[in-house]
């Protein structure tokens, strides 16, 4: 939804823009391209760097910056352990130009300045603005500078330096790890559950090198939501067995999961006995949820959008009681993504010991209890579901944005 003059304002503070290379730049890049697109108007606030995310506002102040030469002097002051005159006016400065930005924001979320001391300064005045009330300030925590060994010597007791050690008033602590999490409330004296835990995303289209129509296919029928997500790439015809994964699905729900299966094919062209089998698929499929039936769908996959779903799937599953070679398998190998199949002599013959087999008359239980026992002791796709639970979209849209803008799911 755009925004409008009734929108909810959103300050996002770091010493560099998103346009700056860094771990915490390309995270508040993330979290602006959602609060925009959740309708809030967003402003970044740093001190260097020049493009944002399209519709955002950049508020650049060059003091705000880690390697302004007036920071750069107190930071090697500060490192001395002197706090010097030019430490308060720095602040002073700082407060001035900071003001009027945050006058304007319906909360501000600063992004690792309230636990570094890249800038003292900016962290004094930070906490000066979040003691006053006025705006609500939320800590994002990537880093904790008092806990780091590298920067012993930089650190005293003390003000300024106490400020990054213990919660500040009018502030609220968010940490993008559990570990940090516990580190946070252990340094800071606050209780563990008054800090929410965030984690930071991936661009999974992107690390999958999805085409755009990919990409628009899993969004369309949230496969990045599916855990597991399986697949089966074969025509419509009755040997294929394609009901049975059906069943499997629902077993699957049954258990607790929150399955999709994405079935590829069209009917078989040879046989006019396919188009009925097609159809009773396509009732079968109305009635479990996540059950993708492309072609009943008016989908079909090019060979592009077909490697985008072998990237995507947690699983292969191939019930066939009859197959001439099985040509999935070997796609699935070359995809690094595990089979669940018939134990039939020619994908034997193919998959060796690879695969999961299981009976080629095997009902949807058996499947079901079968793609439980692969994915859950295969070390690699229990990694590749967890890259998946981390993908943006579901961080950004569960946890970010409702914690930001105050909205509950």
């Amino acid at each position: 939804m755009p925004p409008d003059l009734t929108s909810p304002r959103v300050l996002l503070i770091h010493y560099t823009s998103p346009s700056v290379q860094g771990g915490v730049e390309q995270v508040m890049a993330a979290h602006a391209t959602a609060l925009l697109e959740a309708g809030a108007r967003v402003t970044v606030l740093a001190g260097r760097g020049r493009a944002v995310p399209r519709g955002v506002t950049l508020a650049r102040i060059p003091l705000v910056s880690s390697t302004h030469p007036a920071v750069l002097r107190d930071l090697r002051a500060l490192a001395r352990g002197d706090v010097t005159p030019a430490h308060a006016r720095l602040v002073a400065r700082l407060v001035n130009k900071l003001l009027p930005l945050f006058a304007r924001a319906d909360v501000a979320v600063v992004h690792n300045v309230m636990t570094m001391h890249k800038s003292l300064a900016l962290t004094a005045a930070m906490a000066l603005l979040a003691a006053e009330g006025r705006t609500p300030v939320i800590a994002w925590t990537h880093d904790l500078a008092w806990l780091d060994a590298r920067y012993a010597r930089e650190r005293h007791r003390g003000l300024p330096w106490d400020l990054i050690a213990r919660a500040l008033p009018g502030v609220r602590y968010v940490a993008v790890s559990d570990e940090r999490a516990r580190q946070l409330a252990r340094l800071a004296r606050i209780p563990r559950r008054r800090i929410a835990v965030v984690p930071n995303g991936i661009d999974l289209t992107l690390r999958l090198g999805l085409s755009p129509a990919g990409g628009r296919l899993a969004e369309r029928l949230g496969l990045l939501d599916a855990d597991p997500l399986l697949l089966l790439p074969a025509r419509l015809t009755r040997r294929k067995r394609v009901e049975v994964a059906i069943d499997a699905m629902r077993e699957l729900r049954r258990r607790g999961h929150a399955p999709a299966l994405v079935i590829t094919g069209s009917p078989g062209p040879h046989n006019v006995a396919n188009r009925a089998y097609a159809d009773d698929l396509a009732r079968r499929a109305a009635r479990v949820p996540g059950v993708h039936l492309l072609h009943a769908l008016g989908v079909r996959p090019s060979d592009r959008v077909m490697a985008d779903l072998y990237a995507l799937a947690d699983a292969v599953v191939l019930p066939s009681e009859g197959e001439g070679f099985g040509i999935p398998v070997l796609e699935a190998g070359a995809h690094g993504v595990p089979v669940i199949c018939s134990g039939i002599p020619t994908l034997r013959a193919l998959a060796g010991p690879s695969a999961t087999y299981v009976d080629p008359a095997a009902d949807g239980a058996a499947i079901a209890r079968a793609i439980e026992r692969r994915l859950g002791s295969d070390p690699v796709a229990r990694l590749r579901r967890r890259a998946k639970e981390h993908a943006w979209p579901r961080i950004l849209r569960d946890q970010v944005v409702p914690l930001v803008l105050g909205r509950r799911r």
